[in-house]
C-alpha cells in the first residue's frame, strides 16, 4: 500500500518518510523543492527497495495541489492507504503585525492545505479503510500574543479531526491527531525553548508504529499533555500576565 507524506523533504516529514520506507511502505512524497524531494525519494528507494516518488508543489500558492497529487497517485503501483500531513510553517513576527498576504500564506500551509488534501484524498482512503494523520501543536493550547495565526490554524485542526471522526465510523476511516511539543528542526535551531526539543525520528517511530491502531489524539512528547492541561487551567487574570 502507498503512504502520502506532505512536507516530506525535511524535519518530521523526512523522518516519517524514512520510517515508513523502513517498514516497507511505498511512498508519494510532496514538498516545495523538486531537487530536495526527488533526492529523498531516490535515497529511500535505494536503501529500502520501496517505490518512492516525489512531487514538488508550493502549497502556499498552488491552486490545484489536490488535483496534481491525485494524478501522481494514479501512477503509483499500489492504492493510497495513509495520508500524513506533517506540514507547517511559522514566523517570528506572527504577532498581529503581519500583512494580509503573510497571514494568507500561513493559513494556506497550516490549515487550507490539510483541509483540501483530506477532502481530495477522502474517497481513496475510505475505499482502502485507511488512515489520516494530522499534526497539531502545543502552541494551540491557549491563545497568546505570539504565533497568533499559526496557533489559530493548528487549533482548527482539532475541529477537522473531530469532524472526520464524527462523520466516519472507525471501520471506514481511522483519524489520528498528534499535538506536538518542540521538535529539533531548523525552525527551532538556536532558539531558547522552555523545554528540550525532541528528535523528529523519535516522533516518527511512534507515529508509524501506531498507524494500524484506531483513531485517537495524543501529545508528543506525552509530557506536553500535562503542560497543556496546566496552561488551560490557569485563571484568566493569571494567564493574562504571562507574556509570549
Amino acid at each position: 500500500m502507498t503512504a502520502l507524506v506532505v512536507g516530506a523533504s525535511s524535519g518530521l516529514g523526512r523522518a516519517l518518510a524514512t520510517e515508513l520506507a523502513r517498514k516497507g511502505h511505498d511512498l508519494l512524497l510532496v514538498a516545495s523543492d523538486l531537487r530536495d524531494v526527488e533526492a529523498v525519494a531516490a535515497d529511500l528507494h535505494l536503501r529500502h527497495g520501496v517505490v518512492a516518488r516525489g512531487v514538488a508543489i508550493d502549497l502556499a500558492r498552488s491552486a490545484d495541489a489536490g488535483t496534481r497529487i491525485a494524478a501522481a497517485l494514479d501512477g503509483m503501483p499500489k492504492p493510497l492507504h495513509a495520508l500524513l500531513l506533517p506540514l507547517g510553517n511559522s514566523r517570528t513576527d506572527d504577532d498581529f503585525s503581519l500583512g494580509s498576504g503573510r497571514i494568507g500564506e500561513l493559513l494556506a500551509i497550516n490549515l487550507h492545505a490539510p483541509l483540501v488534501l483530506v477532502h481530495v484524498m477522502l474517497p481513496r482512503l475510505l475505499q482502502a479503510r485507511g488512515v489520516v494523520v494530522l499534526f497539531g501543536s502545543i502552541a494551540a493550547a491557549r491563545g497568546r500574543g505570539r504565533n497568533v495565526v499559526y496557533a489559530a490554524a493548528k487549533r482548527a485542526l482539532d475541529s477537522l479531526y473531530e469532524s472526520l471522526r464524527q462523520r466516519h465510523a472507525p471501520h471506514e476511516l481511522r483519524v489520528q491527531l498528534y499535538r506536538l511539543g518542540f521538535l529539533a528542526t531548523n525552525l527551532t535551531w538556536g532558539m531558547r525553548l522552555p523545554a528540550a526539543a525532541v528528535a523528529p525520528g523519535d516522533v516518527a517511530r511512534v507515529v508509524v508504529a501506531r498507524l494500524g491502531s484506531g483513531s485517537g489524539s495524543w501529545y508528543l512528547p506525552w509530557k506536553f499533555a500535562l503542560v497543556a492541561a496546566l496552561v488551560r487551567a490557569l485563571p484568566w487574570p493569571l494567564y493574562r500576565r504571562m507574556k509570549g
